[in-house]
């Protein structure tokens, strides 16, 4: 059962081929070949973007890219360690974000780019907190799924106050006044 299905921008298409031509023309060779990317390369990224994927299910994250070389990486969520937005200025240009998934044992490669690195999610913070809102689900409950322990429920409610310390404190060096407690 899918919980989330992610949207990609449309602006996506747009950094795409931003991006692929200043890597074309940066080199001596790509310069040569500039003519026939500005052909080919439009209707290739549209369909890239229309094949990307992104769903949260219960238990995994199932990420799908590609069109030749066709990918689909399936993360189960307890093996998440952390889930970071990267942005940077091409990326800020177009108003858009990298989320990367980050786990147990992942292999990255020389450039250290992830395979679970997303570009172009839309509300890509929400996402996030989705996924480790989920992935804390899971972690609550065991196999059996029972109730969480009592020493895991101290630790979640001492991780809530934390955040919401964090959010009252921040809000005061914004100059804000510091949210009230509705709980």
């Amino acid at each position: 059962m899918i919980l989330l299905r992610g949207q990609f921008s449309p602006q996506l298409r747009l950094y795409f081929l931003a991006y692929w031509t200043v890597t074309v023309v940066a080199s001596i060779v790509g310069i040569l070949l500039l003519p026939i990317w500005l052909v080919i390369g439009p209707p290739w990224i549209r369909r890239y973007h229309a094949a990307l994927r992104c769903d949260l299910t219960e238990r995994s994250v199932v990420i799908a890219k590609g069109l030749i070389f066709r990918r689909e990486l399936t993360i189960p969520l307890d093996k998440i360690q952390d889930i970071s937005i990267r942005e940077g200025p091409l990326l800020k240009k177009f108003g858009l974000l990298q989320l990367r998934v980050e786990t147990a044992g992942q292999s990255q490669s020389a450039s250290g780019k992830s395979d679970a690195d997303l570009i172009g999610l839309v509300d890509a913070r929400a996402v996030r907190d989705r996924i480790l809102e989920q992935r804390d689900r899971l972690a609550l409950t065991d196999s059996s799924g029972t109730a969480p322990s009592s020493d895991r429920q101290v630790l979640i409610d001492i991780r809530d106050s934390l955040l919401r310390l964090e959010q009252a404190i921040g809000g005061r060096a914004a100059g804000s006044s510091p949210p009230s407690d509705q709980e």
